[in-house]
């Protein structure tokens, strides 16, 4: 008789983890479904900030550009002031 309840107390567990390890499933069912989507997303996104990419890069060397025709200049007006 003892026997018996502890057999079924042990059945009653063993039920339990096997109703917890369903619902873990579908969780990570769910889970793997969200990444997915998510992955999905992000290479959307990184897909349409190409073109802003480009452009910074161009602005960021037209910027350069500026900076070294502006030094070049300083640095031919001082040598022009100097030889006057």
């Amino acid at each position: 008789m003892a026997d018996d309840k502890r057999i079924e107390r042990i059945e009653l567990k063993v039920d339990g983890l096997s109703d917890k390890l369903s619902e873990t499933n579908i969780i990570l069912a769910k889970q793997h479904e969200s990444l997915r989507l998510h992955m999905k997303r992000s290479d959307m996104l990184e897909e349409s900030m190409k073109p802003l990419q480009r452009h910074v890069s161009m602005v960021d060397g037209a910027l350069k550009l500026v900076g070294l025709l502006a030094a070049l200049t300083a640095i031919l007006e001082a040598i022009h002031l100097l030889l006057k």
